[in-house]
């Protein structure tokens, strides 16, 4: 499945090949603030963040259903780039204290780097001090979806051209979940739609930076993000404080 996912992003590569670069002609899109206060991080929530899930025929670009081209693969990386985006807008918020479960592995090897008696004790990690978390995030993509109007722009490569407005809207769902109970404590949603015209995005490029959790400027780039800082706004207004809890 992974040289499926590879192969279709290739189609998209070969596809923009032969097109300019990505040009900007209208500044319209903005990355929207966060409004809420911030919290004293002694009652902010730790939260853990494991992979979200990429609804299925959720990622359309114009008339084509990317994720059928990339297969389950395709799905994974998504979901896994866009919880890393969701980890840094989390902390951005100032909500929540957040530990880390993808990378553990090398937490737990400078720990046990230090019990080996090879590390100066006055800095060496110490042992049993890992934060467990409050709150597990389940995140999913519901909607992805890129489309073009007026001027009959490309579907896949370079999306766009001088005539077109492109048009970026993406759906995401999170659920804060009582990591002791298994209650559901919150929910969010955040939609956002991002339009600019004289624009030109190249796709490939893009979704290949959103896989593994980079972000840019465009309007993808902004519609993915605001829509992620809109669920943890609506989440976070709806979740109990630490006290109340």
């Amino acid at each position: 499945m992974k040289h499926v996912a590879i192969c279709a992003l290739a189609a998209l590569t070969l596809l923009s090949g032969c097109t300019p670069a990505v040009t900007v002609e209208d500044a319209g899109a903005s990355l929207q603030s966060f409004t809420l206060q911030p919290v004293p991080r002694d009652l902010r929530y730790v939260i853990a963040v494991p992979s979200f899930t990429v609804g299925a025929g959720s990622v359309r670009i114009g008339s084509v259903d990317l994720s059928k081209e990339g297969g389950d693969a395709f799905y994974r990386e998504l979901g896994s780039g866009v919880a890393d985006i969701f980890i840094a807008e989390a902390y951005e918020s100032q909500q929540f204290r957040i530990t880390e479960r993808a990378e553990i592995d090398k937490v737990l090897f400078e720990q046990d780097l230090a019990q080996s008696g090879r590390v100066n004790p006055t800095t060496a990690a110490a042992v049993g001090r890992i934060e467990g978390a409050e709150l597990l995030v389940l995140g999913s993509v519901s909607e992805f979806g890129v489309q073009t109007t007026g001027g009959g722009g490309k579907v896949l490569g370079v999306f766009g051209g001088s005539a077109e407005t492109v048009t970026a809207r993406v759906a995401v769902e999170i659920r804060f979940v009582d990591t002791n109970t298994a209650e559901i404590m919150a929910i969010g949603r955040g939609v956002a739609e991002v339009s600019q015209g004289n624009v030109s995005i190249d796709i490939a490029n893009v979704m290949t930076n959103l896989r593994v959790g980079r972000t840019g400027t465009t309007i993808v780039d902004y519609a993915v993000r605001n829509a992620i800082r809109s669920a943890i706004e609506n989440a976070a207004r709806s979740l109990p404080t630490k006290a109340e809890k």
